[in-house]
């Protein structure tokens, strides 16, 4: 092999010889100031841009020059020929690396366009110029041909392929190829579960590129492996799937493993041959390892969930729980929630004994620096609405409501709070620590789904029902005019004492429940539609105001009211979108 390596060069180097008596390259070189390939853009069949090759001749005739013919490299293309101005023109694929120049008289030239410009670029202009060099009077100098390209297409892609003992380069579309001497050669391809495949060819003709496709023949089956379990399915160590499994595998024996959490595995030693191609094979299911759990608290009768599923109320005892941790979690009314990671064992019984403790009072939140406490309102019942001498009558007629249990707010929220979640204060009055105000409805929506983003909870407006309930004090309450006292003026900033301005959260006194400002500083939004008769037919059990309207509910009264506008009981209202600097809000947040 080696010396008729060494004898085709040689009757290369002697072929280039004998053509150049026939016709030689002048020159190749890049035009940068022609833009001829951007006024004419064509592509090819990949969509690229192509470049353009002026292709001038020199001592050949135009008789002659019509006899040219070009062939471009494998993955190129010659897109278009033309002929203008006496010279040849051709759009060819960017990337260009070998241009073969035949002629249908002369023979042939292999131009390596690399010797020349460093890239065939897209969009750029080239000058090659061909000098004539055959005379009438000489004798036909042409040359037998004695190379051509050999090119393998191979199937499946990452197949090895070796050509007379020799490894050949494989691109990753499986095509692999050289421009090699005529003869006979001998190749090999192989591929991991694949047949190999041998073969020779005979490479001998000067016009066409020699093609041969391999596609080597399966050494594997195809098969599904099933589970009926969420279980892990493992064959030979490596994990294939979950459940399920379609694919290869080569003839032989195979270690199939199901694994599943808390469940013992199974192994299946499984053998694969020729008659198993597209069978399904069900594979053992793991079997379930149990611990036990006894649960206790104490109040009983709390509400048990493990891993979020409910399980009734202590005591309980679970006679069968799969091995490994649970979340355990406990809720009772009137006390803090109680969470607990265990960790079951097979065989083990689980003892788990829980004393409640009662719930906060309060709730201090941060959001960006700046904290805000929410206070706990027992839920209870109340006589909602007023029938005194200064009621009006959209407070009658008194009536019983039930409100379930909640969090508000213990002060208006301030302009500090405001800036931290919405990044600007809209404020008339400024300052940190006094209440936000000349904010709307719809304004106070977006700051809330703005801090349920921020925090992950869920506040919101309280209800009418719930503002009036947690004004008058809720379970504890004194059953007092304003909110907090029978004198307006420990607990309200309103028309006698307020200067005309809005004042610091916190100034005055608070009510039975340390809410501060229910009365007075500035008007409440609440989340009720306002209905002029809704007490007349309003739910007794946490009643949400009507289901339309045109106007929103406000409470408390504001530092610019006299002192009956700032009784828990008076009502007021205004549209979503109004905002004045009298009108503020202060949140809830749901049991």
């Amino acid at each position: 092999m080696k010396h008729r390596l060494l004898l085709s060069f040689a009757l290369f180097f002697f072929t280039l010889s004998l053509r150049a008596q026939d016709f030689e390259i002048v020159s190749v070189e890049s035009l940068p100031a022609d833009f001829s390939a951007r006024e004419e853009i064509k592509a090819d069949h990949s969509d690229r841009q192509c470049a353009l090759l002026r292709i001038a001749t020199q001592n050949i005739t135009p008789n002659q020059r019509e006899g040219f013919s070009f062939v471009p490299d494998l993955g190129s293309e010659v897109v278009e020929r033309a002929t203008r101005d006496g010279e040849i023109w051709l759009w060819v694929s960017p990337g260009l690396k070998y241009l073969r120049i035949k002629h249908r008289e002369w023979g042939q030239y292999e131009l390596r366009m690399p010797d020349y410009v460093a890239r065939v670029e897209a969009l750029h202009t080239y000058k090659v110029v061909i000098r004539g060099t055959f005379k009438e009077s000489d004798p036909d100098p042409r040359p037998t041909p004695t190379q051509q390209y050999l090119v393998f297409q191979l199937s499946p892609t990452n197949a090895v392929l070796e050509v007379d003992g020799y490894l050949w380069e494989v691109a990753q579309d499986g095509s692999a190829m050289k421009f090699v001497d005529f003869g006979t050669y001998s190749y090999r391809v192989q591929a991991p579960n694949y047949h190999t495949a041998t073969g020779t060819v005979t490479v001998n003709d000067p016009e066409n590129t020699q093609t041969v496709p391999v596609s080597l023949r399966p050494d594997f089956v195809e098969v599904t492996l099933k589970v009926d379990a969420d279980a892990e399915i493992w064959v030979n160590n490596e994990k294939k799937g979950t459940r399920a499994w379609t694919g290869s595998l080569g003839k032989g024996t195979y270690k199939i493993e199901c694994k599943q959490e808390s469940h013992e595995t199974t192994t299946t030693t499984q053998p694969i041959t020729d008659d198993m191609n597209g069978r399904t094979i069900t594979l053992p299911v793991p079997k379930p390892v149990y611990g036990s759990l006894n649960v206790e608290s104490t109040p009983n009768f709390a509400k048990l969930y493990i891993d979020g599923k409910a399980m009734g109320e202590t005591p309980k005892y679970i006679a069968e729980i799969l091995i490994g941790q649970h979340e355990i979690k406990l809720t009772k009314e009137g006390y803090q929630d109680y969470t607990e990671t265990v960790t079951i064992t097979k065989g083990e019984r689980k003892q788990v004994k829980v004393t409640f403790s009662n719930k906060p009072d309060e709730e201090t939140f941060t959001v960006n620096g700046v904290s805000f406490t929410m206070k706990r309102v027992e839920g209870g019942i109340f006589r909602m609405g007023s029938d005194d001498s200064e009621a009006w009558g959209d407070e009658k007629p008194v009536h019983s409501v039930t409100v379930s249990t909640f969090h508000m707010g213990e002060t208006e929220v301030t302009q500090a709070l405001w800036k931290a979640v919405m990044g600007s204060n809209p404020s008339y009055f400024k300052g940190d620590n006094l209440p936000v105000e000349q904010v709307s409805w719809n304004d106070c929506q977006e700051f809330i789904r703005k801090l349920n983003s921020l925090t992950g909870k869920n506040f919101r407006l309280p209800t009418e029902a719930e503002w009036e309930y947690a004004a008058r004090g809720g379970s504890r309450s004194n059953r007092t005019k304003y909110a907090g006292s029978r004198s307006i003026g420990s607990v309200a900033w309103y028309t006698d004492n307020s200067g005309s301005k809005t004042h610091p959260v916190k100034g005055k006194s608070p009510n039975e429940l340390g809410l501060y400002d229910m009365s007075g500083n500035v008007w409440e939004w609440c989340g009720d539609w306002y209905g002029k008769s809704y007490y007349s037919n309003s739910p007794s059990s946490d009643p949400k105001g009507p289901s339309t309207g045109s106007r929103r509910v406000l409470r408390g009264g504001g530092w610019n009211y006299r002192a009956g506008g700032c009784r828990v009981s008076n009502r007021h209202y205004g549209t979503p979108v109004s905002r004045y600097d009298y009108f503020g809000f202060r949140l809830v947040l749901p049991q």
